[in-house]
Formats: C-alpha cells, structure tokens, sequence
C-alpha cells in the first residue's frame, strides 16, 4: 500500500512539474497520415480498434502512463545478431503484436519520451510491414501529461490484453537502405544524400564519407515538438537537400533516423531511405569512415513562428 501511495504522488508531482514547464504547442498536425496531437487522439481513445502504445521503457511505463495504453518499447521489435538494433524478421514482428493485442487492422498511435525517436522506430516497423493506420503523437508524453488529468486519464493500472493473430505483408523495402546501398553511394555507382542523425561528439569520431551531419534534436522546436512540414522543408532546402534528391539517413542504430524519416516524409520528401544496419554495422565491418571537426550549423530552436 505504501508502495502504491509513493507511485501515485510521484505521477502527480511529475504531471504538475511538466505541465508546469510546457509551452503553448506551436505545431499542429491536423490532417497529416503519420502524426497525430494529443489533443485529437481524446476523442479516439473510446473507439474499439483504438490501440495506444506507449514505447517507453517499462520502468517509465510503470510510473504513470495513459489509460489502456499498452507497453511495446522498439527493442521488441529488433534483433541482437549479427548486428544489434537491426529491424527483426516478419515472424518476430507478428509474434509481438498479435502478444500485445494488435491486429492488422487496429489503428494505432504511438508515443514516447525520447522525442520521438523510440515511437518513430515502432512507427516504422509497422509501416514497414504494411501496417495502414499509425501514427506518432506529437511531443509524446510531454503533450499527454499537458492534457491531464482533465482530459486524458493516467493510470498506473496495467491494461488486460487479449492476444490475437497479427498477420503482417512482406517487408517494405521502399524506405530500407542496406550495407551495398550506402557503399554504392560512397563508390560513385548511385547518387544519393547521406544524412548523419548523431550527435556532433559521435560525429567527430567517425562517419560515412561524405555524409552530412544534421542531428535528429534540430527536427524539435525548444518546447520538444516536432518542427512542422514547412519548417523541416525550409531547414533541409537551406542544407541544399531538394524534395526530389534520394536521401540515406543514418545513426548509431537507426533509431535516431526514424524520427527524421518521419519528419521528412511530413515536409514532403519521397525519397528517404534508412539505413538499418547504421554505424554499428558499418565501423564493424571495417568499411571506410572520416573524421569530422567541423561544427554544424542548425536552426535555432523557434516557437514555431
């Protein structure tokens, strides 16, 4: 009972801290296919093939999160060999939803603390395997805990789950990009723009050749919601990215770079393409790699004005 006592007051002191400290949300993605505001999906959360996944680590999951949301974080949709990270097989992904209560034909909306980054990589295994309708909550948990308790509901009760089958499409290589895909860029064979999503320290220690580095947290507004289509298309057109340019993004393990698929398919951009295997994959087969000193220059964080 004490237990339970200490987790309720800590959900609520952290509701009163973060609501305390968010600002006006200047993005609204009202009619976008992947992203989703908080505030719409209030009057979703009724309908019966609503899911709603909170891909937060279980601990933070535990602490407090939305009523009936259920806890799907992206590491169980990946495998460990032969390289960590890496999108897992059909099987595996049809195993985990169907576990989890998700069907073919659920509508599914995804959200996280880590700006986007971890429901942006569920997002795109669903979409990789030919799941229609999910979308990704626009500043995660910290537009939800905005919203309640007065609108949305958070609980520490985990949700019953019924499992059911999950029968997934093939595998959608339209935004997959492979080891021979990007050495074919670095050898001259195809053209394409690789976009490093690391940090600049992860940067400075080594890269793709060539590669840009345009860290996934310049896609943020300061308030850690998502730049809007007309923002992103302005910031990647000033790096001299053109909607029409095919473009391969990267990062340690391409979870970063989902997020920035995400964005950049929202600004417009159809030729996007991630790089699974990432830089782990990359440095561990010995492949060629510079180092970076250079800063980069990125927009500075606006209200969205």
């Amino acid at each position: 009972m004490k237990l339970m006592i200490k987790r309720v007051v800590s959900l609520a002191l952290m509701t009163i801290m973060i609501s305390s400290m968010v600002a006006c949300n200047a993005t609204k993605f009202e009619e976008s296919d992947n992203l989703i505001e908080a505030s719409t999906l209030v009057s979703l959360l009724s309908e019966s093939d609503t899911i709603v996944i909170d891909a937060r680590s279980e601990e933070d999951y535990n602490k407090g999160h939305i009523k009936g949301a259920i806890n799907l974080p992206p590491s169980l949709l990946t495998i460990s060999e032969p390289v960590s990270g890496m999108i897992a097989p059909k099987e595996q992904v049809e195993q985990v939803l169907g576990a989890h209560g998700i069907s073919a034909d659920s509508k599914v909306y995804i959200y996280d603390n880590a700006a986007g980054v971890y429901a942006s990589r569920v997002w795109w295994v669903l979409k990789s395997y030919g799941h229609e309708s999910v979308k990704v909550i626009n500043n995660g948990e910290t537009a939800i805990i905005a919203l309640s308790p007065d609108k949305l509901e958070l609980t520490l009760d985990v949700p019953e789950v019924t499992a059911v089958t999950y029968t997934a499409k093939d595998f959608d290589l339209s935004t997959y990009a492979s080891i021979d895909d990007v050495k074919a860029v670095i050898d001259g064979e195809v053209e394409a723009c690789i976009i490093d999503v690391r940090s600049q320290a992860e940067y400075d220690e080594g890269a793709i050749p060539g590669a840009i580095l345009y860290p996934h947290t310049s896609n943020l507004y300061a308030d850690g919601s998502f730049r809007s289509g007309r923002d992103i298309y302005l910031d990647y057109n000033d790096l001299g990215i053109k909607r029409d340019e095919p473009v391969i993004l990267y990062c340690k393990s391409s979870f970063r770079a989902t997020q920035t698929l995400l964005l950049l398919q929202e600004a417009g951009y159809e030729n996007v393409k991630v790089y699974d295997g990432a830089w782990l994959e990359w440095s561990m087969n010995d492949m060629p790699k510079e180092e970076k000193s250079e800063e980069v220059t990125t927009p500075s964080a606006s209200d969205g004005s």
